[in-house]
């Protein structure tokens, strides 16, 4: 059994990256770009084979095929997203146009947010956000008490 007294030597406290993992890779690519606007770009590098990447926010987004990862579950449809959308009811109507429904009409979420989703073509559920003034102040107030991962980064490095 794990010795559990030890002390951790720091907490995690950023995410660095998400990765999709799809036997229809290229399609969820092409989905991603086409219809939500994610800025995805192939790439290739170390023993990997052919993705499609972009950074959102501090986050590297990325979609990979299966053969990327042998021998890992993969379960098609199971991951959940959630995206900052600024102005969801553009989106919403563009979606219409677009014929890709909403799970669900678009929300109220609070005083000042409002939430609808769609599915990829895998089955993933994405939620589109449209995320009020209080949640912006709180994110202002997170980065000032030590969640701006550039600013943690800068301060390990000059140390």
């Amino acid at each position: 059994m794990a010795d559990h007294s030890a002390q951790r030597p720091e907490d995690v406290r950023f995410l660095s990256g998400l990765i999709l993992v799809s036997e229809q890779p290229e399609r969820l690519a092409d989905f991603y770009r086409d219809v939500l606007g994610l800025p995805l770009a192939e790439e290739r590098h170390g023993d990997t084979a052919l993705h499609w990447a972009c950074e959102l926010g501090d986050v590297h987004f990325a979609i990979h095929p299966v053969a990327d990862y042998q021998g890992e579950p993969t379960a098609t449809g199971a991951v959940k997203l959630a995206f900052m959308i600024f102005d969801l009811a553009g989106l919403v109507q563009w979606l219409e146009t677009r014929g890709i429904p909403l799970c669900y009409p678009p929300t109220e979420l609070g005083t000042e947010s409002r939430i609808t989703a769609i599915r990829d073509p895998d089955g993933n559920l994405i939620e589109l956000t449209e995320l009020g003034p209080v949640w912006l102040d709180h994110l202002k107030e997170h980065r000032a008490a030590g969640g701006d991962l550039l600013q943690v980064w800068q301060g390990r490095l000059n140390g």
